[in-house]
């Protein structure tokens, strides 16, 4: 299977697509080495559209500079699989560490694709731009439960969605921890 029959499974069929990543049974250096990979590539994309539509600024990430937004970004997708393990945990369910973050990496790198979808249409049809978002977001949970369920073997979207929220919150924490600590910092070389 190559890269391109994956994404299309991941879009049409999350859960058959989530069964095939956790077939390949990817060692500890190839997940940590995409996780590297979808780092860069998010920064990178928030840095070009930060020249060519501005940093996005609101009171949670006021106008971060793109290196502060990859170390946002490490803390938010690793205490996320932290946390997801843990709530599945409370549920009955183990997985792998390397396992689930294999999953939430290749979710993380569909989604870089679709940003980039997004930023194309921001300068063709800003109105689909829009819908396009919100299409892509509401369907990513869909995608993000399903893959959710697999990898953890809930066989239960109710609590898929459980550790969704739970992980949600755990991610949220950590980040706001971390926020804390860099506060002064992130508002001295911000807009604010």
């Amino acid at each position: 299977m190559n890269f391109k029959d994956l994404l299309v499974e991941t879009v049409t069929d999350p859960a058959s697509a989530a069964r095939r990543i956790i077939s390949m049974q990817l060692s500890f250096d190839v997940v940590w080495t995409g996780f590297a990979l979808n780092v860069v590539l998010s920064v990178f994309l928030y840095a070009v559209q930060g020249y060519l539509l501005g940093y996005p600024s609101n009171t949670l990430f006021p106008g971060l500079s793109p290196a502060m937004f990859g170390v946002f970004l490490v803390v938010l997708q690793l205490s996320y699989t932290i946390a997801s393990i843990t709530a599945a945990k409370w549920m009955g369910r183990e997985a792998n560490f390397t396992t689930i973050l294999g999953l939430l990496v290749w979710l993380r790198i569909v989604n870089i694709i679709v940003q980039v979808i997004a930023i194309v249409l921001v300068f063709v049809i800003t109105p689909v731009a829009v819908l396009f978002n919100l299409a892509a977001a509401v369907y990513g949970l869909y995608v993000l439960a399903h893959f959710t369920n697999v990898g953890f073997g809930l066989n239960s979207m109710a609590r898929s969605a459980g550790v969704i929220v739970l992980a949600g919150i755990g991610a949220m924490i950590a980040v706001l921890i971390l926020m804390g600590l860099f506060l002064p910092t992130i508002l001295e070389t911000s807009n604010v």
